[in-house]
Parts: structure tokens; C-alpha cells; sequence
């Protein structure tokens, strides 16, 4: 190491790339200080240093939180692996994924399943070979799963989870109003909600938030809601929407697939706020290395999808 990266270094506040990290995970200043456990203030005064410190605002307001900018996001990958050397490097633990054994259970959304497994298994194939990987399908309460230690890591809906029950953020989500190419509505440029309630819906019925706040949205607007077509699976569901007989409530990221762009069509639902999706574990295995290797991995590439456009 020269001369002038020693200088570098010895002006740059390390702590202020650990309050950049939890920010591109948390999306939220004030989520970002409670992890942490410093004031609301001080996080705010860090990200005005990181700014200054990288030359990029690094961040923009989003809704009632705050959204990563193209840059922020290319930094993730490199200061992850800096906090992990970091933890091996204090703790003088070796955790080495290549002669670890274990079977690691997971329930993930079908969407971010479909959108996340190729890369999943292709990375753990790749460093852990001896792991075993059990997807199981998402109920609708996973907490109780995840106490219950019949599930490792879940990915859901923002909802306040037990004290025991840990959360990384995810993503922001906007939902569409779904429906096949040939459906009466697909001929209209911008159909209203009294047009998409007009038709038979569909319910992806392991969600337990998105369809509720569905179904209250028509409510407000004195609208009626009728559910023809319902399944606790999202690829049947979607399938079922190619017949051109329902409307569905799918996320963006659904219509952007290449899967499915050419057979569904679409239109945001701007009267729904976008849904958090956040990746849950138990206490019990906080500090397992395993499951933390599992979960950083998924972290990383949620946030690799996230530059392609493809998880948004």
C-alpha cells in the first residue's frame, strides 16, 4: 500500500462506510439509526459526510424512505465483502462455505423465487456444493415458521415481526392491475379502477396483505370486488390469467419478466403505496455462519437484480 492510499484511508471515518451499507439495506435514515443505535440526527449528519465523501448524493427521497442511486448500489457488492473480511478479521473465525454441510429452508415469494433461484444455485453450487437447499412454499403467517425453526430464511411483506425475529430490507415494490393480452382491458392505453373492478379478479391467496389492501382499495372508491379465481400458488395464478377471463394484482417486476411480457399486459396502481419486501430470520440463528453466508449471499444478489431492473 503507498503512500497515498495510507492518506486516504487515514482521512476517511471507516464507520461512515459501515452507516453506508445499512442504508442501502434499510432504505430508510431512520431504520438505518435504530439498527445501528444512534440518533435519527447523527445518521442524517453521516449521510451528508458519505455524500461528500463519494461525490454522489448516493441516495434520493422515495416515498416515505429514501432509494439508492445507480452508484450507492455498485458500492454494495465491495462493502459487504469489506464488512465480512472485517468480521473475520476481529472475530478470527474461519468460516469456509466449501466444507460446510447443512440443509438451509426457505420460503421466499413464488415471483422473487422465480427471479432469484437460477442465480442462487448457480453461486451455491459453486462455493458451498456439500448444502442442501429446501424452497418451500410461502404460508401466510412465516413468522411462526420461522419460531418454530421449521424454515431458516423468509422473504415477505413488511409486517412488525416478534422481538426474536430479525429483518433485512429488501425492496420497494409497485403492484399492477395484471391481465392477458387478449382481455378487454388490454385495448384500453390507461383503464381506470372502475374499469379493472368492472372484471372477475384473481387472488394470489399466500399473500396477506397486497390482496387485503386490494380489496379495501375498491371499498374506498365504492367499488365491488369480485373474486372468481383464487390460489395459493403465484404461477397458477398466473397462468389463470391467460385464459383473458381475470384481472390479477402481480408486482412491476412480474410484468418486466421476459417470461411474461409478451403474454400479460399491465397497469401500475398508483393508489396502492409500494409494499416493502424484507428477508426474515430467527434469533436462533443470528449467529449461525451458515445461514448468515446463505443470507449476505441473497442480499447480494437481490442487489445484483436490482441493476438489472429486473427486481425493483
Amino acid at each position: 500500500m503507498n503512500l497515498t492510499d495510507l492518506k486516504i484511508i487515514q482521512q476517511c471515518d471507516l464507520n461512515l462506510l459501515l452507516s453506508l451499507t445499512i442504508l442501502i439495506e434499510e432504505q430508510s435514515v431512520s431504520k438505518s439509526a435504530e439498527r445501528l443505535d444512534i440518533s435519527q440526527p447523527a445518521m442524517s449528519q453521516n449521510l451528508k459526510k458519505l455524500r461528500i465523501m463519494f461525490n454522489d448524493p448516493l441516495f434520493v427521497k422515495h416515498g416515505q424512505g429514501i432509494k439508492a442511486t445507480s452508484k450507492a448500489l455498485r458500492l454494495y457488492n465491495s462493502l459487504t465483502e469489506w464488512l465480512y473480511l472485517s468480521d473475520r478479521l476481529i472475530s478470527q473465525t474461519a468460516f469456509d462455505p466449501m466444507e460446510s454441510h447443512g440443509v438451509i429452508r426457505v420460503a421466499f415469494m413464488d415471483d422473487l423465487t422465480q427471479s432469484m433461484i437460477p442465480m442462487i444455485l448457480d453461486r451455491i453450487l459453486l462455493s458451498a456444493p456439500n448444502i442442501e437447499l429446501e424452497f418451500v412454499h410461502k404460508p401466510k403467517d412465516v413468522f411462526s415458521l420461522l419460531e418454530s425453526g421449521e424454515i431458516d430464511l423468509a422473504a415477505a411483506g413488511a409486517d412488525t415481526p416478534p422481538a426474536n425475529i430479525y429483518g433485512r430490507h429488501i425492496s420497494n415494490t409497485d403492484y399492477c392491475a395484471a391481465y392477458s393480452v387478449d382481455h378487454p382491458l388490454a385495448k384500453l392505453k390507461q383503464p381506470t379502477l372502475a374499469q379493472i373492478f368492472a372484471y372477475d379478479t384473481a387472488e394470489y391467496s399466500a399473500s396477506n396483505l397486497v390482496e387485503l389492501e386490494v380489496t379495501q382499495l375498491a371499498l374506498q372508491h365504492n367499488l365491488q370486488r369480485k373474486i372468481t379465481f383464487s390460489s395459493g400458488s403465484f404461477q397458477v395464478m398466473l397462468q389463470g390469467l391467460l385464459a383473458g377471463k381475470h384481472v390479477g394484482f402481480v408486482p412491476q417486476r412480474t410484468l418486466n419478466s421476459p417470461i411474461w411480457q409478451s403474454k400479460l399486459k399491465g397497469v401500475q396502481i398508483k393508489e396502492l403505496v409500494p409494499f416493502e419486501s424484507t428477508l426474515y430470520w430467527h434469533a436462533r440463528v443470528h449467529k449461525d455462519p451458515l445461514i448468515q453466508w446463505f443470507k449476505d449471499e441473497c442480499l447480494a444478489i437481490v442487489n445484483q437484480l436490482k441493476q438489472q431492473t429486473v427486481l425493483v
